[in-house]
């Protein structure tokens, strides 16, 4: 297993071009949803288009992981077996799981990743993926830094944490609020996303917290300022969620994340990049111009904040000022700093009801735009930009490549020349070709071509450093025929790595297992047979089954790091005064009328929702 001091930032795909972008801007690794089973029911992608993907990034050392995190019934379970063992065959370097059934399941020796799903949130629980030989473990996203540092000073196993994207609001794998409402479960990769829906608080005698906003909806989360902090604590493997996301968001936190990550890499020389290359690209990254709810460290700290937008669950964008008056059709802004805007860009604000407007402004110039008809925006608004249409642009049409830097030697053979490359990884390649040997009429001038030619690698994946003559005379060669020898040399290369490439191993599971919790309920996400003798095996008797198999009354859809009492400004302990005004317990109603309680847990500054089953 690959060492905590070799550092990963791992790239969402959508589909197998995605990734290949992802791989060009600087990413160590990809995770890609296969045919079935990815908990993104709508991301996934053929065997071929994976081999392609897996192919590409072995050239540079970059590692592909299938995300196969989804609950499975027992007819399901067979055929992600056969699923695996086609992953396998095609060099897919890991998979993420969440069911405990394929623990049991006849798999190829491939590495396993215990998915975020699994509800990793504790030591207990990492010590027991590492027992079952999990070479990495995503931990939950509610993970402070403090505690990554307690499971990585007690495990060996790589801790992957996520630093970029959408925030689920529950603990992941513990929620059941879209099965609950929609029949559709987050469990099986169909989440219907009702934390991005449109709730109303009331106290218990029916007084009005807030009406008809996106309560439960978080904003989008980043790291980038904790970063160096969770190198230090441990971690490995940097994640960015969007596995539906367009190319400018891949592209964008790639080169964002990758350039953070090499800056700490070379003050700190202990730690190392996990892959090969230098990534060349033409745009300057901004988190703030890509898809985003506003930005949050989200728990990290271990600090309260505030951590939801309630305005939408759409993105806002970056904040480029305040409204100053409209004049008609022209709206006249108090621009922020640097900020400067163009015809077709988009914009959104908070009106004074707080709902959140959105329109493409016809016209730019300076720091007045001409807004669509029916349009009329307040003074003092904060205005955001959520479609930069010269970013877009720039970011659409940009060209990165990456290469390994080699070197190149020509040789004087009996019959000819040989040809040997070797690149920075120490991989390399040998051709001879026989040849007439032509004597350059002008020495200098036939070397410098040749070193002008052999270094012709662009649109490779190598960039040629330096070029080393070794002739008995100065020769003379057709560029044509360098040409093809360089060519010919390049693909020998690749050829080489790829064969040379070697997956990690499967780890071996211990015979004997303790299952680190006393909870035998539906949390468990139980849903087949195999699964449920695995958890038997591990000590808890008679576990209970899903609750996507058997749903509950009073279940608790929820839990929550989350607290909407303190987001809301009534917190008991913290905002005591304006808490007074309301009677507990509170009650938390959807836009269809379907009432749910939430519970509130104190000391471990947690919030549970809780409902009944969905009346037919």
């Amino acid at each position: 297993m690959v060492g905590r001091e070799y550092i990963e930032l791992l790239a969402p795909a959508r589909e197998a071009e995605h990734g290949i972008e992802a791989i060009k801007y600087g990413a160590d690794a990809v995770y890609i949803g296969g045919p079935a089973f990815s908990a993104r029911s709508a991301a996934g992608n053929s065997l071929e288009d994976i081999a392609r993907l897996v192919e590409f990034a072995h050239i540079y050392n970059a590692r592909i992981y299938v995300a196969l995190n989804t609950i499975l019934t027992d007819e399901e379970l067979a055929e992600a077996e056969k699923l695996v063992w086609a992953l396998y065959k095609i060099g897919v370097d890991a998979l993420i799981i969440q069911d405990y059934g394929l623990l049991r399941a006849n798999l190829p020796p491939i590495a396993l990743h215990a998915s975020t799903q699994m509800d990793n949130r504790d030591l207990d629980k990492v010590k027991f993926w590492e027992k079952c030989g999990f070479e990495q473990v995503v931990l939950a996203r509610e993970t402070d830094i403090k505690s990554m540092a307690h499971i990585a000073s007690h495990t060996n196993v790589r801790l992957e944490s996520f630093i970029h994207g959408a925030l689920c609001v529950s603990y992941s794998g513990q929620c059941y609020m879209s099965q609950r409402m929609l029949g559709r479960s987050a469990n099986r990769g169909e989440c219907g996303q009702p934390c991005r829906m449109k709730y109303s608080l009331y106290d218990a005698d029916g007084k009005t917290i807030a009406k008809d906003k996106y309560l439960l909806s978080l904003k989008d989360f980043s790291a980038e300022k904790h970063l160096a902090e969770m190198i230090k604590a441990g971690v490995s493997t940097f994640k960015i969620e969007g596995r539906l996301k367009d190319i400018t968001y891949v592209k964008t936190t790639v080169a964002y994340y990758r350039r953070v990550i090499d800056e700490f890499l070379i003050k700190n020389k202990v730690f190392h990049r996990m892959s090969y290359g230098i990534s060349r690209y033409g745009f300057e990254p901004n988190l703030h111009k890509i898809f985003n709810r506003g930005l949050t460290t989200y728990n990290l700290s271990g600090k309260r904040e505030k951590m939801a937008n309630i305005y939408t669950p759409k993105s806002m964008g970056e904040f480029v000022g305040t409204t100053s008056f409209q004049k008609g059709s022209t709206l006249q802004i108090k621009l922020a700093d640097k900020i400067t805007l163009a015809n077709g860009d988009g914009f959104c604000y908070v009106d004074k009801n707080g709902d959140l407007i959105g329109f493409r402004a016809n016209r730019a110039q300076g720091n007045n735009i001409d807004l669509p008809a029916g349009i009329r925006v307040q003074p003092d608004a904060k205005l955001f930009r959520n479609y930069d249409i010269r970013y877009e642009s720039a970011v659409t049409n940009d060209i990165c490549s990456r290469q390994i830097d080699a070197q190149i030697v020509l040789e004087e053979t009996t019959d000819g020349f040989a040809l040997e490359i070797t690149d920075a990884t120490g991989d390399n390649a040998k051709m001879s070709f026989a040849s007439q040997k032509n004597l350059a009429q002008n020495p200098q001038m036939a070397n410098d071509n040749i070193i002008k030619t052999l270094k012709k690698t662009g649109g490779t994946p190598f960039r040629v450093t330096d070029v080393k003559i070794d002739t008995q005379n100065p020769y003379f060669f057709a560029m044509s025929t360098l040409n093809e020898w360089r060519r010919n040399l390049i693909n020998a290369l690749i050829s080489n790595k790829l064969s040379a490439w070697k997956r990690e191993p499967r780890l071996p599971m211990e015979e004997k297992l303790d299952f680190p919790s006393n909870t035998t309920d539906y949390r468990l996400n139980v849903h087949n047979s195999q699964a449920k003798k695995f958890i038997e095996q591990c000590g808890i008797d008679n576990p209970a089954w899903s609750y996507e198999r058997e749903p509950r009354q009073k279940a608790e859809l929820m839990r929550c790091k989350y607290c909407m009492r303190y987001e809301l400004g009534i917190c008991l302990k913290h905002h005591a005064t304006e808490a007074a005004k309301y009677k507990q317990p509170l009650k938390l109603v959807g836009s269809d009328g379907t009432e749910y309680a939430l519970a509130f847990d104190c000391n471990k500054c947690e919030m549970a929702v809780i409902g009944d089953i969905k009346k037919q």
